[in-house]
């Protein structure tokens, strides 16, 4: 068994393609995506120490994949004090993991291509995955095409990397392979989580069959992206002023916290709640907040963030009386009226003043007794007068 890590190339300068089918146009990466890139060394690197042997990357040969592969290689050697080097075989450029092909959109403002090729863009709206545009590939095909890619270079490869492969690609041929090997809907082949600098892990056999875990597609190095990312998924999200300090407040309480009872033996993660905290209510714009809210972070990489996110208006049941991030973060939430400390009582009075339907009021009762629960946990704990 051998593993493959799929690796979606870092952002690009996103002003250069804005509006327009971007496919094969090279657009290199902007200072975000070499960011992203060096990341993906830092994780390369932990990678290489853990594991003895070897290691061979191979790129599309679009500039902002050979970018992304040679920081990525340049970050391990930096990491390691050189190391690995011993580690790498030289990297391969192969023409095979290059981007679906636009055919006649590529390059094209979508306005000029809805208005141009109507019936095509209507019935690509309806099925994603496997209508091309004229002269090009569909998801599923360029997903195909990848399939017997990677096959191909595990063939090159049999005997001179004994180890892992790393394929540095583009985020529409990976989504076609996962769809034909998940099954997947073609036409919500969008959602499969593919955020740029993203990582996906197969597993490879003997035979050359195909394997992954859908907890292990589209994920970012680390387990969460750092303050200052959190932030800047707010500025993506266009979230107002009041939001954004309520997201800092509940941050700063939960992160709190956790330090506290880490300090007293709790195997909790301060800074995983301090920025679950930071992105709770990203998606606080939209219906059903909390659950839009998670969708997005699992497509930005982070399935913890997600997780907690989605939990942040109703615990499941039981782990009020655990004390985890989760838990922390969703007490937090309920003690802040906007950005301002307030008692569980007062915060639950003003909020059942816009319950107008049973459900509302039932799920303000539950949110009441867990909210409860949680915080009687936590003092008792932390010594805190009741």
């Amino acid at each position: 068994m051998r593993t493959i890590y799929l690796v979606r190339h870092g952002q690009t300068e996103e002003s250069l393609g804005k509006g327009r089918c971007i496919c094969r146009t090279d657009i290199p990466l902007s200072g975000e995506g070499r960011r992203q890139a060096q990341a993906l060394g830092d994780w390369l690197g932990a990678e290489l120490k853990n594991k003895q042997e070897a290691v061979q990357i191979f790129t599309s040969p679009l500039s902002r994949c050979r970018e992304t592969a040679e920081i990525m290689a340049a970050g391990v050697q930096d990491m390691t004090g050189g190391e690995a080097a011993s580690a790498f075989l030289p990297m391969e450029t192969a023409d095979s993991l290059i981007e679906l092909s636009g055919g006649q959109w590529e390059g094209l403002p979508f306005a000029e291509i809805r208005e141009r090729f109507p019936q095509v863009y209507e019935a690509r709206g309806r099925s994603l995955g496997t209508v091309a545009p004229p002269g090009g590939e569909s998801f599923l095909e360029g997903g195909g095409r990848l399939r017997e890619a990677i096959q191909d270079i595990l063939k090159k490869t049999e005997g001179s990397v004994p180890g892992s492969l790393i394929l540095v690609t583009h985020s529409g041929v990976i989504r076609g392979l996962l769809c034909l090997m998940l099954g997947w809907d073609p036409a919500s082949i969008r959602d499969i989580p593919q955020p740029c600098g993203g990582i996906t892990r197969l597993e490879a056999g003997e035979d050359g069959s195909l394997r992954c875990r859908a907890e292990e597609i589209g994920l970012r190095p680390g387990i969460y992206p750092g303050r200052e990312d959190c932030r800047r998924l707010w500025e993506r999200a266009g979230l107002p002023e009041h939001i954004r300090a309520h997201q800092e407040a509940v941050a700063a309480l939960a992160g709190k916290w956790a330090a506290e009872l880490k300090e007293r033996g709790w195997q909790l993660d301060p800074e995983l709640a301090f920025e679950a905290g930071l992105v709770h209510d990203i998606a606080r714009l939209e219906p059903e907040h909390p659950k839009a809210g998670a969708k997005l972070l699992r497509r930005e990489g982070y399935p913890e963030l997600a997780r907690i996110v989605r939990v942040h208006h109703g615990l499941a049941g039981g782990e009020e009386y655990r004390l985890t991030e989760a838990s922390l973060v969703f007490l937090a939430d309920k003690h802040m009226q906007g950005d301002r400390l307030v008692s569980l009582e007062e915060r639950f009075t003003k909020s059942g003043e816009k319950c107008r339907t049973p459900e509302a009021m039932d799920s303000r009762r539950r949110q009441y007794s867990q909210a409860m629960a949680i915080e009687r946990n936590i003092n008792h704990i932390l010594g805190v007068a009741t």
